[in-house]
């Protein structure tokens, strides 16, 4: 890839483009094809960029700002529709909001904290209400998806070099080992069954087949 470490992943609606965000100093975000070639460049640019989602209901995308603890929404050209501040106490200015996801069944957009502590964070946005789950299965939380297709979160762990399949109500369901540097974002394509993630270190695109529950990759 030719953006600079590219930090969080994300997928349009009907499965033809990601959306990639790149860390301090570039802070900006770029629309790739499957390939991980960029395609644009979007005018949005942010403070520490960590995180991006899809949101299907408008075809717009939020945005993690890690040292903020913000979330931004924004069209797909990089404008600014909206912004929040989501009331979190952790312990470290560093180890912020790594992933953000958007879950079409509950219509929430959801954040997850790196580490100190490790937590998943269900957003009631405008309200900016929240509700928290404390994580312990990995040694930090570098990305997040959703796969409507089972309704699970897809999880990428950089220290762990993990891929971990996770519900709240059932907590772990599956994990694979990766043999990635500084993984940091993931996102599912359920049309192609494809699990996409990037390296921030690498400055690479990663294309798995998704494993069936069970099975290896």
């Amino acid at each position: 890839m030719d953006i600079p470490e590219p930090s969080g992943l994300t997928l349009n609606a009907d499965g033809t483009a990601l959306y990639t965000v790149s860390d301090p100093p570039d802070n900006s975000i770029y629309k790739l094809d499957l390939f991980g070639n960029t395609k644009l460049a979007l005018s949005y640019v942010g403070d520490d960029l960590e995180g991006i989602t899809f949101d299907y209901r408008d075809s717009t995308l939020w945005i993690a700002e890690e040292r903020l603890r913000e979330v931004v929404h924004l069209d797909t050209l990089g404008n600014e529709l909206a912004r929040y501040a989501i009331p979190f106490d952790g312990t470290s200015n560093t180890n912020g909001f790594e992933g953000i996801v958007y879950n079409p069944e509950t219509s929430r957009i959801s954040v997850v904290n790196e580490k100190n502590p490790g937590t998943f964070i269900e957003l009631d946005l405008p309200t900016n209400t929240s509700e928290s789950i404390a994580l312990n299965f990995a040694q930090d939380y570098s990305g997040i998806c959703y796969n409507y297709a089972d309704s699970n979160y897809i999880i990428v762990s950089d220290e762990s070099q993990q891929l971990i399949v996770w519900n709240p109500d059932a907590n772990v369901i599956q994990s694979f080992s990766l043999d990635i540097q500084k993984a940091e974002g993931v996102v599912y394509n359920a049309i192609n069954n494809r699990i996409y993630i990037v390296s921030d270190s690498e400055q690479k695109l990663y294309i798995y087949a998704f494993p069936s529950i069970n099975t290896g990759f």
